[in-house]
């Protein structure tokens, strides 16, 4: 069992069972990610009898995933991505700006995050995890290939406007700086952002050259949530873009409507090339053309 993990306690909880009663044994990617305190909460919700006897954890957990309520909360789990259950608590309802970040970050607590230092077989066995990743992490880096979310900051007073939680497809990294182009920029439809990110998981980059941008990881306010593959679709159409005007300081909303409709005269001037996933110790990007 974990020592520790991100998921945190409900607030004001009666005890220690209490404290981790919202969870389903779904959140991390395995029971065994969960601690002693977790698996116990689980048994209790799941109607495992005398589960405080139990003194070996790793049995209790095999009880808990044999219980007919865990099997029936995984059936629910098992086709929605973080994305999807966002759009699913919504319930078709429109929902304010804030009520989709809380819920996304609610979800992103969950999701495992990338040790601070990794040994060298370590940084060995995550290539493989990088170029094929199929489960989110969140990191504290960014790599070519890949599509993320963070919160971020903007310093240059270049910009008229920017978005404080972009959607990167990231191209190139070199030191304190990467480049990547933010798909919040160009309208959720079928014809411009989705068809982006569709064709990026199918290998091909065909993207507006003017939503590439420079960002500096001194400005970002946040880990990276590295998306898995399966993520891109669904996250792509979360309305989370947050577009603020620089002169303001960053306080004042500039309508992501203005964005896009000045976004659509620059649709014809892309850069095309293929998709190059790097991880790792890995050479830079393939230049696109």
């Amino acid at each position: 069992m974990a020592a520790k993990n991100n998921l945190k306690p409900k607030a004001y909880a009666k005890n220690a069972i209490d404290k981790w009663s919202y969870l389903t044994g779904y959140e991390l990617s395995s029971l065994e990610d969960y601690t002693r305190d977790q698996i116990r909460a689980l048994a209790s919700k799941y109607g495992v009898k005398r589960y405080s006897t139990y003194k070996d954890v790793t049995e209790l957990a095999k009880v808990v995933s044999e219980t007919e309520g865990f099997k029936q909360a995984g059936k629910k789990q098992v086709r929605l991505t973080i994305f999807e259950k966002i759009a699913d608590e919504a319930k078709g309802e429109a929902k304010s700006l804030l009520w989709y970040k809380t819920k996304l970050k609610a979800l992103i607590s969950g999701i495992q995050t990338e040790p601070s230092r990794m040994n060298e077989q370590e940084k060995f066995d995550s290539i493989g995890a990088l170029v094929n990743q199929d489960q989110n992490v969140n990191r504290r880096r960014v790599f070519p290939g890949h599509l993320c979310f963070f919160e971020y900051k903007a310093e240059t007073i270049d910009l008229p406007y920017y978005d404080k939680y972009p959607l990167l497809y990231v191209f190139k990294v070199t030191g304190g700086e990467f480049w990547g182009a933010n798909l919040h920029y160009l309208r959720p439809s079928k014809n411009r952002r989705l068809v982006v990110v569709d064709n990026l998981m199918q290998g091909q980059i065909n993207i507006p050259k003017k939503i590439i941008h420079k960002y500096l990881y001194k400005r970002c306010k946040s880990l990276f949530l590295d998306l898995a593959k399966q993520e891109w679709l669904s996250a792509s159409a979360l309305p989370v873009e947050d577009f603020v005007l620089m002169k303001g300081g960053g306080k004042i909303e500039y309508p992501k409507e203005y964005v896009w409709e000045e976004m659509d005269q620059y649709w014809n001037d892309r850069i095309k090339g293929t998709r190059v996933v790097k991880g790792l110790n890995k050479a830079d990007i393939k230049r696109v053309k």
